[in-house]
């Protein structure tokens, strides 16, 4: 392939990886190459059925069906599916519009697919026979589901910002408090009792998100530097602080365990607060601050 593209590994067999991108030759064609035995070997085919080729995503429950999104004459969209792993592919664009920059399917799911275009994100539910538009206009080009609650969905939008869905895409809200840049050009979700998001900018940042399990309440983005636990992990006394502009009249920190449950609380009056941590016992914890309608979450470990 000469041009750029993606990648995707089975979630069912990690050796079938599928990678797409665009073969010229006289003009665009999309170029896809897959492996079954964990990149040893690579078959390589170039589709006539579309011009270039920017996603990839394997089945939710089919290992042999996976997914190609692209555009054809550099607007129009292009979405082929394979039954055979590779050997045919067949077009299915009912109902999309604008270039597909990126596909999401859900494991377990073998109707739900989720696919980002320059015109918004649109969301099937027939295993990609027909396409329907969601609430989410803006230019969508990566996506993210939380492998524990699938209906979570998150959205990097280019000049939009951030967007969540809880309901698989049916309505959207935006979380970019603390984002500087809303040209989102990747996501990355880290799963755990602490979700963490990554968005990776156009601007040359990252910036991070937190959703504790069992925390209650909105998540707003935060830059690295913006709310600060240390040392961590710590014994007997952390230091957290976080930026001027985050304090409010009604600013509060809150301990958490792992679990989610509350430990204790604290009035916050200065942008820098000092917790004797050995009054705790010595496992896993998350730091929450509330300023106004603002929420930010941080993991903190504490030590013999």
């Amino acid at each position: 392939m000469n041009d750029g593209g993606f990648m995707a590994v089975s979630p069912i067999n990690s050796n079938i990886v599928f990678a797409t991108g665009n073969v010229y030759n006289a003009a665009y064609f999309i170029g896809v190459s897959h492996t079954s035995d964990g990149g040893t070997t690579w078959e390589h085919d170039t589709t006539d059925l579309g011009t270039r080729g920017w996603a990839v995503a394997f089945d939710g429950v089919d290992t042999n069906r996976v997914y190609v999104g692209g555009d054809t004459s550099y607007s129009y969209p292009c979405v082929l599916i394979t039954t055979d792993l590779g050997a045919t592919w067949t077009a299915s664009n009912t109902g999309l519009t604008g270039a597909v920059n990126v596909l999401l399917t859900i494991p377990g799911n073998g109707e739900l697919v989720y696919a980002g275009t320059n015109n918004g994100l649109f969301r099937s539910t027939d295993a990609g026979a027909t396409w329907a538009v969601t609430s989410l206009t803006s230019q969508v080009r990566t996506l993210v589901a939380d492998p524990v609650h699938p209906a979570n969905v998150y959205a990097g939008t280019y000049g939009a910002g951030v967007y969540a869905s809880t309901d698989g895409g049916t309505t959207w809200n935006p979380m970019n408090t603390g984002l500087t840049c809303n040209n989102v050009l990747s996501l990355a979700l880290r799963p755990g009792a602490e979700n963490t998001i990554y968005a990776g900018t156009e601007g040359g940042s990252v910036f991070r998100t937190t959703v504790t399990t069992g925390v209650a309440g909105p998540s707003s983005i935060v830059h690295r530097s913006s709310f600060i636990v240390s040392p961590n992990p710590c014994r007997d006394l952390a230091t957290i602080s976080f930026s001027s502009s985050l304090l409010s009249p009604h600013s509060s920190l809150s301990l958490y365990d792992a679990t989610g449950s509350l430990v204790r609380s604290f009035t916050v009056r200065t942008s820098s607060f000092v917790l004797r941590t050995s009054d705790f016992t010595p496992g896993t914890y998350f730091v929450r601050l509330k300023s106004g309608r603002e929420t930010h979450t941080s993991r903190l470990t504490i030590l013999n």
